[in-house]
């Protein structure tokens, strides 16, 4: 495998995100990234599911503006690293 500039700089960014900065949810805590990421891809996950199940009643506003909330916590902490 070739290392090319641009793979070296996200294989950096990658682990100084992993070095354990707390990265705050207005209105839910605190999470390190991969705690973050982890739960952000287990929430969009279950929706997925949800959605082919045609089950569309059994979330609420306030569980999207939680996942809302998170989803932009992750994007602000990725555009300042």
């Amino acid at each position: 495998m070739k290392l090319t500039k641009q793979k070296l700089k996200e294989m950096v960014r990658e682990e100084l995100m992993n070095e354990g900065d707390e990265i705050y949810v207005k209105g839910v805590g605190k999470y390190s990234y991969d705690t973050l990421k982890k739960n952000v891809e287990r929430k969009v996950k279950d929706l997925e599911k949800r959605n082919k199940k045609g089950n569309h009643s059994s979330i609420g506003k306030s569980q999207l503006d939680v996942l809302t909330r998170m989803w932009l916590a992750l994007k602000e902490y990725e555009e300042n690293q």
